[in-house]
């Protein structure tokens, strides 16, 4: 019987507990009407209660406005709460389809908050189990994405439905003398989904093999136990291979002693806390970062949805494209004291404790430090400004101007730190940049009469 399956659905995955209020989203359609009938059937002897809701997207005009009328008249029929919404879709650009589901979610959000519902049921049955599958093979996904649609999700959506076949439900509510509204768009062959639904699953069933929707939803529950079994091993993984978050930077020679199954995952995983979600990646962009984790070349890049990808040395960042390059920033310091623009804060501060050369030959300050200029040879205001094109000074120790760009080349750092490498300039020359240090022209020595220590302020941003 199917009220017993759907009870039994309910507990193996702990979809609901006794004294919970459950939202659920009724659409009008037959799903979500048998979904809110079977709920209803179940509340007393589970120990739940309901509160029906609707959004109406307002994109069928009256049409959808039927359908919220539809949904507040079986609400007040049954004795049950309800809340009807209007959402505002921008149907100017982008994914309409995308656009409704964020509404939804947004919607749901609210509703979880302002009702305090414990949990909102959704009528997603077997049948958009197989066709979601179906659909992500196609597509490209890897073993992640074959887990379809969950039972539960971790914003607190659950789908008692997802072990019922679309005909049951039907016969459910021809049984119980139950209505529902027909959505004209579900016809509509330009929505990808409506071209599997009508047409592509039909001829699995006919002429490939029965029972195919079944196989493709028994496909989706092992995937998503195998990828619960993977989820505390992929994360360690992914702890032990980044060396940075927002953005995250893995250190790619820990990934290559990883198995390629589980480098997979960890840069799956790195992409979903990037983007926010997987719902844009197929298996392919996962395959263009495993390319460049194992590339023996510690340069490429891959731009993907919402999110570049970079090799730089042994490292690869993901980060979304606004931060892969920032504006040129700079600052005047009219006098010795603190500095910040951009990412970075300095301390220039005259310091009297240096010392000049003892006769005996010890070590002064200014001799064991790079970051010592000398006071006497700068000309104030001093500007601290990020790296630019072409810059070109020749630090302490070197014997001939070098470009920065190769300094950094040598001393390993990655390309997305460069752009914001801080340095100080005295009417157009460079008199120290971070971890290179003083230029020789400006760096304090013997004949150093006041000297300025240059320190950046750890844990400050400009």
């Amino acid at each position: 019987m199917l009220l017993q399956r759907v009870a039994r659905t309910i507990g193996k995955y702990q979809m609901l507990r006794q004294g919970d209020v459950a939202g659920v989203a009724v659409s009008g359609g037959a799903d979500s009407v048998c979904l809110a009938g079977v709920l209803r059937a179940l509340a007393g002897q589970l120990g739940f209660r309901l509160h029906i809701l609707h959004l109406n997207h307002g994109l069928r005009g009256a049409e959808s406005d039927g359908d919220a009328a539809f949904v507040a008249s079986l609400a007040e029929e049954w004795g049950l709460p309800w809340t009807i919404q209007r959402a505002e879709l921008d149907t100017t650009h982008g994914n309409l389809e995308q656009e409704a589901r964020r509404a939804r979610q947004r919607f749901f959000a609210e509703a979880t908050r302002t009702l305090g519902l414990s949990r909102v049921a959704t009528g997603h049955t077997l049948s958009d189990q197989a066709e979601t599958v179906l659909f992500r093979l196609v597509r490209g996904s890897g073993p992640g994405g074959l887990a379809g649609i969950l039972p539960v999700t971790a914003e607190g959506l659950i789908r008692p439905l997802l072990e019922v076949e679309r005909a049951e439900v039907r016969q459910w509510l021809g049984s119980q003398g139950l209505w529902w509204r027909e959505d004209s768009s579900n016809l509509d062959l330009r929505f990808r989904r409506n071209v599997l639904r009508q047409r592509i699953l039909p001829d699995l069933e006919e002429h490939v093999r029965a029972g195919s929707g079944r196989a493709l939803a028994r496909l989706a529950s092992i995937a998503a136990s195998e990828e619960d079994y993977w989820r505390e091993s992929v994360e360690d993984a992914f702890r032990r291979s980044i060396t940075g978050e927002n953005p995250y930077i893995f250190n790619t020679i820990e990934l290559r002693r990883l198995h390629p199954a589980l480098i997979r995952r960890v840069l799956r995983l790195g992409l979903e806390r990037t983007a926010g979600s997987l719902r844009r990646f197929t298996q392919e962009h996962v395959e263009r970062l495993l390319r460049l984790v194992l590339q023996a070349d510690g340069e490429g890049q891959a731009v993907l949805p919402g999110v570049t990808a970079r090799r730089s040395f042994e490292w690869l960042r993901l980060a979304p494209p606004e931060l892969e390059r920032a504006a040129d920033w700079a600052i005047g310091l009219p006098e010795p004291g603190r500095a910040s623009a951009g990412p970075v804060t300095l301390e220039v501060v005259e310091d009297a404790t240096v010392c000049p050369p003892p006769a005996d030959g010890a070590e002064c300050l200014y001799n064991v430090g790079r970051d010592w200029l000398d006071f006497d040879r700068l000309s104030f205001p001093l500007i601290l400004r990020n790296l630019h094109a072409g810059d070109t000074y020749q630090p302490v120790g070197r014997d001939r101007p070098v470009k920065l760009k190769h300094l950094m080349q040598s001393e390993r750092v990655p390309s997305w730190n460069r752009p914001d490498w801080p340095m100080i300039v005295s009417k157009g020359r460079i008199v120290w940049a971070r971890r290179f240090g003083a230029a020789a022209w400006a760096a304090a020595g013997p004949g150093t009469r006041r000297v300025l220590r240059v320190g950046e302020v750890e844990g400050i941003r400009g």
